[in-house]
């Protein structure tokens, strides 16, 4: 269960999503608003803005252990289902 005060306040995720929505506000994402800021802009149609921000979370994985990094597992990894 999360305390109310380690969670992102809703006012600072909008505050937030307004700067990137206008090209300003990168250095304020981090690990505790980056999910949320991708539900709002998936919410809000903005797919490029979305896929930035998986992007980022993406090459943050390593560092945050539970969310799986952008490579295959293995070198192996659907060898067998793809057409040569």
């Amino acid at each position: 269960m999360h305390r109310a005060d380690s969670s992102p306040q809703l006012e600072e995720i909008e505050d937030i999503y307004r700067q990137l929505t206008r090209g300003n506000g990168r250095e304020r994402v981090n690990d505790k608003n980056v999910f949320a800021l991708i539900d709002r802009a998936a919410r809000d149609g903005r797919d490029v803005l979305e896929r930035e921000l998986r992007e980022w979370l993406s090459l943050r994985g390593d560092a945050m252990g539970d969310v799986p990094g952008a490579l295959a597992p293995t070198r192996g990894f659907n060898r067998e289902h793809v057409k040569h």
